[in-house]
């Protein structure tokens, strides 16, 4: 045998003992839970770390649990703020498939793949405010396409990959480490982030003064009357078809911000609704999928973006005391989330100053609800906010 011919035999060898070896490895560790044999090892699960691969990791969650009862879609607020875990869904089985920096058009696929393969009892929905008139698409940005979400592509390149690709091997070698130190995941096996690997994290104030210092110079003026956009309205309608064909309950909210994110001391005389156009677009949408003749649930649409206490909670600027309801101006707490749950789902609420928080919306109220968040905004500049609004702004001409 030629030398040649002996290099080529030893390579193709050589490749072949590590594509066994690979497809060992990430089938018995299962990093991302896309690839389960019956030798997968379950002692692994609370270290399977899913953060350079969220997509794909939340897609393993669905596909490691048997018929979920209920699913969270949405972005990171959905993901840090809304516990599948929570006590008044008893025995069922719910899963928090949020993904951080993931908005409509990411979500309405996510939600696609849930309808067209598993069909849950319920979907809660989150929307953020200033989604649905803003055209950014977030698929190209993470690993959705390399997701199983993906519409399409090639399927079989994609559980290949998973099978015996470098990078899942990675992440493999990676969770072996992990379990090695006892260093849990940053994700709960239902999806519920809990957890960050940072460390040396910051005060909180420290992290929101960074947050806002970052955005003073691309400050997007939510108050002014942007046209919604059409493509993710009409995506969104059509998924809510889908949803009603297949007999799944689907609960459109709109999520809270911190009240201190988009105030300003101008608006004191004639407060704005932010974002004005996308609760009426949201409401009329509803309306039109809820009149189609159609068997399933009709589609619930819930409002927590206002001006509540929760929303309004101060900034802990004196202290170096984190706020109770928020993380940073734009995540909520679990807590929060807990209570969102439960006013959306009908349930005994756990946190007593929630018990009037969000509100259902339909035509019949819409313009009274507008017309109060006006109000709450005028009271919140005028009271409990002009401290934190007054830093802010002082904050914002630092910088400039």
């Amino acid at each position: 045998m030629s030398a040649a011919r002996r290099y080529a035999f030893g390579f193709l060898g050589a490749v072949a003992c590590f594509t066994l070896i690979a497809a060992a490895i990430n089938t018995w560790v299962n990093p991302l839970r896309v690839t389960p044999a019956p030798w997968s090892d379950p002692g692994f699960e609370d270290y399977r770390e899913i953060d350079s691969q969220i997509r794909t990791g939340k897609a393993g969650m669905l596909r490691s649990t048997d018929h979920p009862d209920a699913v969270f879609v949405g972005s990171s607020r959905v993901a840090n703020g809304f516990d599948p875990g929570f006590d008044a869904w008893g025995e069922q089985q719910v899963l928090n498939l949020g993904c951080s920096g993931g908005f409509l058009f990411e979500t309405m696929g996510i939600t696609r793949h849930l309808l067209e393969n598993e069909s849950p009892s319920v979907i809660l929905f989150g929307v953020d405010p200033g989604d649905l008139s803003n055209p950014i698409d977030t698929r190209p940005l993470g690993d959705y396409y390399a997701s199983p979400f993906a519409e399409g592509g090639d399927r079989l390149d994609r559980e290949m990959r998973y099978l015996i690709g470098i990078s899942t091997l990675e992440i493999s070698l990676e969770t072996l480490s992990r379990k090695s130190k006892g260093r849990l995941a940053s994700y709960t096996p239902q999806g519920l982030r809990v957890r960050s690997d940072k460390a040396g994290q910051r005060k909180q104030i420290e992290f929101i003064r960074s947050r806002l210092l970052g955005e003073a110079f691309l400050e997007d003026d939510g108050r002014k009357s942007k046209a919604v956009n059409e493509e993710k309205l009409a995506q969104l309608e059509e998924m809510l078809r889908l949803a009603r064909e297949h007999g799944t309950r689907v609960i459109l909210y709109i999520h809270p911000q911190h009240a201190a994110m988009h105030a300003r001391a101008a608006d004191i005389d004639n407060p704005p609704v932010i974002f004005e156009p996308e609760r009426p677009a949201l409401v009329a949408l509803v309306e039109r999928v809820n009149a189609a003749d159609l068997d399933g649930p009709k589609i619930e649409l819930w409002d927590f973006f206002d001006f509540h206490p929760i929303n309004c909670e101060p900034l802990p600027l004196d202290s170096g005391d984190r706020m109770r309801f928020w993380g940073d101006l734009g995540h909520y707490s679990v807590e929060v989330g807990n209570a969102m749950q439960a006013r959306m789902m009908g349930w005994d609420v756990p946190l007593e100053a929630a018990t009037d928080y969000g509100v259902r919306l339909d035509p019949s109220n819409l313009e009274s609800r507008l017309e109060q968040v006006r109000q709450q905004y005028g009271d919140y500049l005028r009271g409990p906010g002009a401290r934190d609004v007054q830093w802010k702004e002082e904050l914002f001409n630092e910088a400039k």
